[in-house]
């Protein structure tokens, strides 16, 4: 059990966020069944439903007041009981934790609430409905480990005490106390990757805001009913067509824009060799992958990991204007644009995979595709990924840290993720560990990409060919993918613009979601598993 915090007055930013919340009953308190002297056993934890930053939810909130927010039987049952009001009202649950962990004078009775708090969490999952938690000072112990380390969004707030074992718990077992600052903290736990965001006291309302707007409202991809010059097709052959129209809709644009240049009086850009085309992808003056993200979220949020080669975000994709000026979130350390920059559109994921051009993802980089991919589908939004890597990293640490079974695990989830999926590929597309975040709906290429089996350097070495010759040979070229049915289009200039790409990707995860979803999906699989069929 944790001391009681002196600053918790101080500090509860929880009064203005709970304001509408109404509160339910309290459960009955723990019995006594160790008869540990004096026990109170009422519950630290209670729950109730309302408008959280002007979004409808189910909250669980900590009593640190009431042994210092320890969980125990009773703790356990209403924890359950809020998540099942969840599900049963289709509503987003909010963790609000300020919890020392498992209430000691219990026992194992307390020790399984976890087991009930996982079940719990397992059938909102199911649901498809979000799980929030903010962990606040402190939040240890099994409250950490199966709440607020485990949520589909977690914020923690600066000076909050967030880790496994307490301080004072990880002296008494080691003999050593850990280093100030170097671990558990909520900066230091951002900095590791655990939680998505660490803000000031007074920026959590604004964090949750966000949070609770980029999934409150569980998108299902229903069936729908094509226009009428779009008749539906059921046949794995018919169902691709769907995205040969796509390509034939992309072929317009590319021959619309020649015309705008060939008026403006450039002409249409020349063809490349595949040796200029990596030059091209690799220095050519083009936005990183990052930034591109943050234009395409403006006010989302950040699904953070420890390799910050990829980055996450979920929110609405950019497209109607924001007007409330209320998504800024001073004191905030998460990664990401500026929120409120930019507007408004449907909601989805969106995955950089990598953030800025050269990056190698490591094991936690796909990890965090895992992460994002698997939410995407749960909670069916749709996921856009923007690849953008020469290849995953490739040394000894990677290596061990089993590389090649995160990029697989990767790779299945986005190939599974019931949702509409779409990538671009940006810059550079380098064997498995591009393909991984590619495995689409639809793939989409930028003018200066690439994609190809080994990088032109590997290529030329297994080879002993010249580097130049490798390039050249690959079919690496947009162009070239499109040929052979990788790609489904070629962006234009215009569409790789801010407002241009926000609008292509928008109409694309439209036009995805409008179809039959068991279509879609038999069209995935038919383009992922019976090989290509185009040539050069």
């Amino acid at each position: 059990m944790a001391e009681r915090d002196s600053t918790a007055t101080a500090r509860d930013w929880r009064a203005a966020v709970l304001a509408d919340v109404i509160r339910r009953p309290a459960v009955a308190g723990a019995p006594n069944r160790l008869g540990w002297p004096g026990y109170d056993g009422r519950p630290a934890l209670w729950w109730g439903t309302g408008p959280v930053e002007g979004v409808d939810a189910v909250v669980a909130v900590w009593d640190f007041a009431v042994n210092g927010g320890s969980f125990g039987e009773a703790d356990a049952g209403a924890f359950a009981d809020a998540a099942g009001a969840a599900v049963a009202g289709r509503l987003p649950l909010v963790s609000l934790v300020r919890s020392g962990g498992t209430r000691l004078q219990e026992g194992v009775a307390g020790l399984v609430g976890l087991a009930r708090v996982s079940l719990a969490l397992a059938e909102v999952a199911a649901a498809g409905l979000p799980h929030v938690a903010v962990s606040d000072q402190p939040t240890t112990g099994g409250m950490w480990v199966t709440v607020g380390s485990r949520a589909d969004l977690r914020c923690a707030v600066l000076g909050a005490t967030v880790g496994f074992a307490g301080p004072r718990v990880v002296a008494a077992v080691t003999g050593e106390a850990p280093p100030a600052g170097a671990s558990h903290t909520a900066a230091a736990a951002h900095a590791a990757g655990l939680v998505d965001a660490a803000v000031a006291p007074a920026a959590v309302a604004s964090w949750l805001r966000r949070a609770l707007d980029a999934v409150a409202v569980p998108a299902r991809v229903l069936p729908a009913a094509r226009a009428p010059d779009r008749p539906a097709r059921t046949d794995a052959d018919g169902d691709r067509a769907g995205i040969a129209d796509n390509s034939r809709a992309d072929a317009s644009r590319a021959d619309a824009s020649r015309a705008d240049a060939s008026r403006a009086g450039s002409g249409p850009a020349p063809a490349r060799g595949g040796w200029e085309q990596v030059l091209a992808a690799r220095t050519g003056q083009r936005r990183h992958a990052g930034d591109i993200l943050d234009g395409l979220f403006p006010a989302g949020v950040d699904l953070t990991g420890p390799d910050r080669t990829v980055r996450a975000r979920v929110g609405r994709l950019a497209g109607t204007p924001v007007t409330d000026g209320e998504h800024s979130a001073d004191g905030e350390l998460s990664a990401g644009g500026e929120p409120g920059a930019g507007g408004l559109g449907p909601r989805a994921v969106g995955v950089a995979l990598a953030v800025e051009r050269g990056g190698a993802p490591g094991p936690a980089g796909y990890r965090l595709l895992v992460r994002a991919a698997g939410l995407a589908s749960r909670l069916g939004l749709p996921l856009v990924t923007l690849v953008d890597t020469p290849g995953a990293e490739c040394g000894p640490a990677a290596e061990a840290g089993g590389i090649a079974a995160e990029i697989g695990a990767a790779m299945a989830e986005v190939l599974g993720c019931a949702s509409p999926t779409l990538s671009v590929i940006v810059g550079e597309g380098g064997s498995g560990g591009a393909l991984a975040a590619c495995c689409t709906d639809v793939v989409l290429m930028s003018p200066d990409s690439y994609v190809t089996a080994l990088s032109p350097e590997g290529t030329a070495t297994t080879l002993r060919i010249s580097v130049e010759q490798a390039a050249d040979t690959a079919g690496l070229r947009p162009s070239d993918l499109v040929s052979l049915g990788f790609a489904d289009g070629v962006l234009t200039p215009r569409d790789t613009g801010p407002p241009g790409l926000a609008h292509r990707v928008t109409e694309v995860l439209t036009e995805l979601t409008m179809r039959d979803s068991d279509v879609r999906l038999r069209q995935r699989r038919a383009k992922w598993s019976t090989g290509l069929g185009g040539f050069l």
